[in-house]
């Protein structure tokens, strides 16, 4: 395969060719990562503030009651949808549902173990641990083994 970069004098010039034979999913993962470079969710910090979280930062997502939260390597940001939501608009950028209150991004996952009774833990980039419930254990062992 044939790499080429080419530099451009203004950010409006910016974009990124994909040619290939077939769409296969390699290239529609290394779409997908390119579209998600630049998308966000409005994330709110402690104090309320506003700030913009980039779908390629975030690690996993989580309900907590009726709040959701994203979680980046050090931040946490309130996220003003609810966590269905959240599941539906970011398969896409491979973030899949690991249990009732969590949404993880595959891509962020440095190591799986399993853990008692038919549950796994995934160790995140960030060094946090989150559990995979028996219910999804073998949907997101099947999206790790076909999707990446």
């Amino acid at each position: 395969m044939r790499v080429t970069i080419r530099n451009v004098k203004t950010k409006a010039e910016e974009q990124v060719t994909i040619e290939c034979v077939a769409l296969t999913p390699e290239f529609e993962d290394i779409r997908n990562y390119c579209l998600a470079k630049g998308e966000y969710l409005a994330g709110y910090t402690d104090g309320n503030v506003r700030q913009m979280v980039y779908y390629d930062q975030i690690l996993y997502f989580e309900a907590v009651g009726e709040k959701v939260f994203a979680y980046t390597q050090n931040q946490v940001y309130e996220i003003k949808k609810r966590l269905y939501e959240i599941e539906t608009e970011m398969i896409p950028y491979k973030f899949i549902r690991c249990s009732k209150s969590f949404v993880l991004c595959l891509l962020k996952i440095d190591s799986m173990r399993p853990a008692l009774n038919g549950r796994f833990c995934a160790h995140m980039k960030n060094g946090e641990d989150v559990i995979i419930s028996r219910k999804y254990v073998k949907q997101v062992k099947k999206a790790i083994m076909e999707d990446l």
